[in-house]
């Protein structure tokens, strides 16, 4: 009687395993998996579990190396910047102490001309 009932069980376990077996199937197609079903499911475990391992330790090298390329382009394109910063600066600056000269200059003149004005008129420059 045990022996039968054992059988029995086993009969329906290994039915079971099959109708989930399908069914995972199925549900990968639909999904666009590929299947993972094999002889050996803990080889192909291995499998993935290794292939996991390899993604994460891959991920932070690439990452680590797609920041270093991203500063070196940073560094070059403020080093670029730089240079055209100058060189639309360098110009305004020379012309703005050309400028200021100048201006510096007909201040003076204006400067002198009004004090010989007020000296015309007998008025002292520093007294005022």
């Amino acid at each position: 009687e045990m022996t039968w009932q054992y059988q029995e069980v086993q009969k329906q376990t290994a039915a079971h395993s099959q109708r989930l077996e399908v069914k995972v199937k199925s549900l990968q197609e639909q999904l666009g998996c590929p299947l993972l079903l094999s002889p050996h499911p803990t080889a192909t475990r291995l499998q993935e579990n290794q292939q996991t391992q390899e993604t994460a330790t891959q991920a932070p090298a690439e990452k680590d190396k797609t920041i270093t390329q991203l500063q070196g382009k940073h560094d070059a394109m403020e080093r670029e910047y730089e240079k055209i910063l100058h060189g639309s600066l360098d110009p305004v600056l020379a012309k703005m102490a050309e400028a200021s000269q100048q201006w510096e200059e007909v201040g003076t003149t204006i400067t002198v001309e009004h004090e010989e004005h007020l000296r015309e008129f007998g008025l002292s420059p520093l007294e005022i």
